[in-house]
Parts: C-alpha cells; sequence; structure tokens
C-alpha cells in the first residue's frame, strides 16, 4: 500500500497526464511510448466520463531519463501513485505492451487500489521475437542509427495490409516522425522489456482481466499477448488483421471494448 503522504514522493520529478472528470483510470504506457501516444484515443473518447492519469516513463516526455536499468515495480508504484493522487481509491489500470506487465505489477503490488486490468498487446515473458527486437532496437539506438531504427519500428509495428499500401513519402514522412519523437529514455525502457516476465504474478490476480491481441503483431507476438489468459476469469478479445499499433478504426473498436468492459465493473 502507497500511503497518502508517500504519493507526491513516489512521484517526484515525474510527467503525469491527468486529463479527464469523473472515475479515475489508470494507464501504463508501453516501451518507447508514451501515455498520450498510446492512449490518446481513449483519453479522447471519454474525457468527459473518466479521469485519465498515468505517468512517463524515465526518458519520456519531461520525466528525467535513468542513469541505469529501469525497474518495473517502481513503475507500477508511480501508476499506482498517480491514480491516488487524482482521487482514486480503487481503480483500473489499463496496460499496453510493457505496460501490460507494468499493470500486473501494480495489481499484485496493490490490490487494495487495483479494481481492474485491461492488458492489450502485452508483454508476459520474454521470448525470442520481442528478444531480437529489443537487442536490434538497443543496438542502432547506441550507434545513433535514426533512420534505420524509425524503419525497423515502421516494418515491426505495420500490418501486411499497411506495409503494402504505405506510398513512398508516406513511408518517408513517417520514418522522420519517428525519428524526431524518439524518448531519450528508450533504450532502458527496451532493456526493462527484454527481461520482464509477470507469469509468477498471475496467480496474485483477483480482479476482472481483460486481454486484447492483435493478430500481426510482430513486436509481442499474439501467443504472449495471449499468455495473459492465463489468468483466473481473463477474458480475451483478438483483432485478427491488427498489429502493435492500431490503426484509426481499431483504436475507436478498441476504446469501445474497453470501456465495456469498465461499464460493467
Amino acid at each position: 500500500m502507497i500511503p497518502q503522504h508517500m504519493v507526491e514522493e513516489v512521484l517526484t520529478d515525474v510527467d503525469v497526464v491527468d486529463d479527464g472528470n469523473g472515475p479515475v483510470v489508470a494507464l501504463a504506457h508501453g516501451a518507447g511510448g508514451g501515455v498520450r501516444e498510446n492512449f490518446g484515443s481513449l483519453i479522447d473518447s471519454r474525457r468527459e466520463r473518466f479521469r485519465f492519469v498515468g505517468p512517463y516513463y524515465p526518458g519520456t516526455a519531461s520525466t528525467p531519463n535513468s542513469e541505469g536499468p529501469l525497474d518495473i515495480s517502481t513503475l507500477a508504484d508511480q501508476v499506482v501513485a498517480a491514480g491516488i493522487r487524482a482521487g482514486g481509491e480503487s481503480f483500473p489500470v489499463v496496460g499496453l505492451s510493457l505496460g501490460a506487465a507494468v499493470a500486473v505489477t501494480a495489481a499484485a503490488r496493490h490490490p487494495e487500489h487495483v479494481s481492474a486490468l485491461v492488458l492489450t498487446v502485452g508483454l508476459a515473458h520474454p521470448e525470442a521475437q520481442s528478444a531480437a527486437f529489443t537487442q536490434i532496437w538497443r543496438t542502432l539506438a547506441a550507434h545513433e542509427e535514426w533512420e534505420t531504427l524509425a524503419a525497423l519500428m515502421i516494418y515491426s509495428v505495420g500490418t501486411e495490409s499497411s506495409l503494402a499500401t504505405i506510398s513512398a513519402a508516406d513511408y518517408a514522412a513517417t520514418v522522420e516522425a519517428v525519428r524526431s519523437a524518439y524518448p531519450a529514455g528508450g533504450s532502458w525502457q527496451a532493456e526493462l522489456a527484454s527481461r520482464t516476465d509477470v507469469t509468477a504474478l498471475f496467480e496474485d490476480i483477483d480482479v476482472p482481466v481483460l486481454v486484447v491481441v492483435g493478430g500481426q503483431d510482430r513486436i509481442i507476438l499474439p501467443n504472449t499477448a495471449r499468455s495473459f489468459s492465463a489468468i483466473s476469469g481473463a477474458r480475451v478479445i483478438e483483432y485478427p488483421d491488427a498489429g502493435h499499433i492500431f490503426t484509426p478504426a481499431q483504436s475507436t473498436r478498441w476504446a469501445d471494448d474497453v470501456f465495456d468492459f469498465i461499464d460493467q465493473l
């Protein structure tokens, strides 16, 4: 449990999104992503009904970068502290990619504050595909091969349909957008993803769980995302044509599915 007087200490120097009105929904973003970057569709679609809060990890937005490896428990504590500071006593946590593992860690460490979990294209444990992806990612970043890193990201988050139809001009613009938006802390976040395994925590989770799987995910294998279904009572939704980053249409469906789930709590 995080005592109220320690909430500000946990969030010292952490950039926290706090947007909307209503019951608190806490957000845990992915490696190399961000709160608004990963959850913009959720926030924009329901800010009149819910208060969305979530911390940026070290080296993202204005949160200072880390000088060493990240600790998933610290990130989980920050997610919960953000919800408490916003007035939440017990609230859902929505996690995406690495953030799904952060969300599970939050529920295991702070069961009195986490009322439900939404785990989207989530990393439950290391496997060859995510390990290879994070190794290439970190090596390219270390050598400042930004254009190649941007190209890797585009390939990895794309699907057969999106990669087959993107124009040369749109591809070049996307490479530049990825390169310019790359967070300073991306490599440390990727390093954390490469060694994250939360499967031992599954038996400690006793809240409603929604698992969302992208059928064409090239970063987190669909079977890895499905691993969260081992949590007792977990409900699984699959988007067969979705990659690791959803299209606008898929994001709209995702928001509807997330809030249908939350409204039933």
